[in-house]
């Protein structure tokens, strides 16, 4: 809520207060109602605002044919202004369910995929290292490639981060020849595409499921980062704790070396639960209606032969010649 409205509730729910507080001493005016209408139910309404005042003076002074006017002025005063700012705000609450379309769910959101899964950040991360730890056993397992499921999804696009690490690994090995790195630069861009392809069918496959609800709403705030991004780092995120916690366990690892990796874990560690509270809280906002994310495309150039000059020019040259 912003701090104008929050200031104007109050401004209102003092001046009712204030006018039934006055209107405590002058009794006598609401006893007899005029025989002109519009006076008559102007006086019916000051009757309804002096009730609560005149009753809990009664109640606290004992005695219900005299009772101090100034206490009665307090009482109206006191519960005006409460009962005043709580509907104010109740109708605020009202006003934000109708925008939304739908109350907030208590339940955890899920993803209606082959299966029923959890879609929430901690699947996601314990995915993350469980394929992680697979995959450094057995390095050709497959991913479930043919599946629909929104975890089946999350497996692929995190194997093309888990391909990307290792093959450029290998280019930075001391020995490479320049052929075997030119060779891993190739590799290098088509994993790397096929990451961003990835990272944007995570995307795609929220956004489909959030339509049939009809969200986002499109009068929601917009995050910056979608889920799909915000997936792609923790998945880099799940790939540097496990090499960090390797390097920390090296048995052959020069003196300081367990130590700093340990120190360097422990940060990833904290990064990773910081981001995945993130998508968590964007999550759990966007299907409450409070803020919503779009697709973002990567569009990359490098790799399409009509964007990429260096790969376009050669062609031309060597029609030329």
């Amino acid at each position: 809520m912003s701090r104008f409205a929050h200031w104007k509730r109050l401004a209102v729910s003092t001046i009712v207060a204030c006018c039934a507080a006055a209107l405590s001493f002058s009794v006598h005016s609401v006893v007899v109602l005029s025989p002109n209408p519009g006076i008559a139910i102007l006086q019916f309404i000051g009757r309804v605002l002096l009730v609560p005042g005149v009753v809990v003076a009664m109640a606290l002074s004992g005695n219900v044919h005299a009772f101090p006017l100034w206490l009665t002025a307090a009482a109206n005063f006191a519960f005006w202004l409460s009962a005043c700012w709580l509907c104010a705000k109740a109708v605020r609450r009202l006003r934000e369910i109708r925008e939304r379309g739908t109350l907030p769910s208590p339940q955890p959101p899920v993803w209606a995929g082959v299966g029923t899964l959890l879609l929430e950040a901690d699947a996601v991360t314990k995915l993350h290292d469980q394929c992680t730890e697979r995959w450094h056993v057995n390095p050709g397992e497959a991913t479930a490639v043919g599946e629909a499921d929104w975890l089946a999804a999350v497996a692929r696009h995190h194997r093309a981060n888990f391909d990307l690490w290792h093959i450029e690994d290998e280019a930075r090995a001391p020995g490479a020849t320049d052929a075997e790195i030119g060779r891993v630069k190739r590799r290098v861009d088509d994993t790397n595409q096929l990451r961003n392809d990835l990272t944007e069918e995570l995307d795609r496959k929220l956004l489909a499921w959030l339509e049939s609800k009809g969200l986002p709403k499109q009068i929601a705030p917009l995050n910056s980062e979608s889920p799909g991004l915000i997936i792609d780092r923790l998945s880099i995120l799940a790939l540097k704790i496990y090499h960090t916690r390797e390097e920390a366990n090296r048995p052959d690892a020069p003196p300081g070396h367990a130590e700093r990796n340990r120190d360097r874990r422990a940060i990833l560690e904290q990064q990773r639960a910081d981001l995945a509270g993130c998508l968590d809280v964007l999550w759990r906002e966007t299907l409450a209606g409070k803020r919503r994310f779009k697709l973002y495309r990567q569009l990359k150039m490098y790799n399409d032969p009509s964007l990429n000059p260096a790969i376009y020019g050669k062609s031309q040259s060597g029609r030329r010649t």
